[in-house]
């Protein structure tokens, strides 16, 4: 039921984003890339598998949140699923501590990990539409792009420095711990909203719906397009950064300087996140994510012109301001765009844009790497900058058909 909530309310059904994105960031920049380093392409193998990973979970996310939206199980529509999928994937988190010994191993390990996460993923990601006012989703969104970063920050800091003094099982316990955690919050803040639903699915026209965009809303797409290519610019760097800092840089210890950029820019990137996400609210979102991204191409365009540590985290900054703002508005314009009965589906195809953007950007500044090499990452960047700018071009588009629905 969609009435106000208060503060507290807010941050509670928004914790599990922590824990989630805690034990993202700690397996896209520490733990995968470690796991590679002993075979000879491992940019081109770390693009393959988290292209394959992330693509399952796009898939498991949609199917969860179509599923969440008709069928309930144990005790709710929502929670149920988010326990299940934080249970599971720190389960399977300390059986691949042991598992990664193969190149196999190492990509079923990330397809598990991704697919059992993003159950968690598919039956969150609908909250905003269920349970808030719409004048209420910006703050929410905001206090959503804080958790993220925050969980982010973690996995810098925390499992950077269990990393660096090869204090591997910690680093796995820490992550499950507060994946658990934060889930069990999540869930028994909504508890008593989630709504228990009881409904037959019938398989096949399930499936069809699945895909099924309602008249009116066509002009979704763009935003999930434009959301896509914005998040590809910025998200499938962080698989990278320890190289970038290892051969380009040349920095003996790059582990440590992955944490120290990766908190440095998070710092902005949170504080952008709240105060856009609140801003939004009270003024057209559109119109901060139309400003946001083209920012944020600008700074990614000229990070191969000062390659230096200091200019990276200056224009990092401005990137990663870029990046909370988007994660925070482009999900409350979102859960405004979405309808209320299909609330779970339509919030997964925009998650198609954010775990997309996981899975295809690393595939593809692996590939580059593979072709040029690690002391030039300016092609890299320059892919990055141009993910931006054409994200802030459907962005645009989105804006006048927005516009033009409002003069009809």
């Amino acid at each position: 039921m969609a009435n106000k909530k208060g503060l507290v309310y807010l941050i509670g059904m928004n914790t599990v984003h922590l824990g989630n994105n805690y034990l993202w960031i700690s397996f896209e920049s520490y733990i995968l890339p470690i796991e590679l380093l002993k075979y000879r392409d491992d940019s081109l193998f770390l693009g393959i598998i988290a292209f394959a990973g992330t693509v399952c979970g796009i898939l498991t996310a949609l199917i969860i949140g179509s599923i969440s939206d008709r069928r309930s199980i144990l005790w709710g529509k929502r929670s149920p699923y988010i326990m299940i999928g934080v249970i599971a994937s720190s389960i399977i988190l300390i059986i691949n501590r042991f598992t990664a010994v193969s190149f196999v191993l190492i990509l079923l390990g990330f397809i598990f990990i991704e697919v059992s996460s993003n159950v968690s993923v598919g039956a969150y990601q609908p909250l905003f539409v269920d349970l808030l006012e719409k004048n209420q989703r910006g703050l929410a969104s905001g206090i959503n792009g804080i958790f993220i970063l925050i969980g982010s920050a973690m996995g810098y800091g925390i499992t950077g420095f269990f990393i660096s003094y090869d204090m591997y099982n910690y680093a796995i316990i820490s992550m499950a711990a507060v994946l658990i955690f934060t889930g069990l919050i999540t869930s028994f803040t909504i508890k008593n909203d989630d709504t228990y639903i009881k409904n037959k699915i019938y398989i096949f026209k399930y499936i069809s719906d699945m895909f099924n965009l309602k008249n009116g809303l066509n002009e979704y797409k763009y935003l999930v397009i434009g959301t896509f290519f914005v998040l590809s610019g910025v998200s499938g760097l962080s698989f990278f950064e320890l190289y970038f800092f290892k051969y380009a840089l040349h920095f003996s210890n790059p582990s440590y300087y992955v944490s120290i950029a990766g908190i440095f820019v998070l710092i902005f990137s949170s504080i952008t996140a709240v105060i856009l996400g609140y801003m939004s609210d009270k003024t057209n979102r559109i119109n901060i994510l139309v400003f946001s991204s083209v920012f944020g191409s600008v700074s990614m365009l000229l990070i191969p012109e000062f390659q230096s540590f200091f200019f990276f985290l200056i224009f990092g900054s401005v990137i990663g301001a870029s990046y909370g703002i988007f994660i925070s508005v482009s999900k409350a314009l979102a859960s405004d765009m979405s309808p209320q009965s299909e609330s779970g589906k339509f919030m997964a195809y925009y998650n198609i844009s954010t775990g997309g953007a996981s899975s295809a950007s690393p595939l593809i500044y692996g590939t580059i790497l593979s072709i040029v090499s690690y002391s030039d990452f300016s092609y890299v960047f320059f892919a990055a900058g141009i993910m931006l700018f054409t994200g802030f071009l459907f962005m645009t588009i989105l804006k006048h058909k927005i516009i033009n629905n409002k003069l009809d």
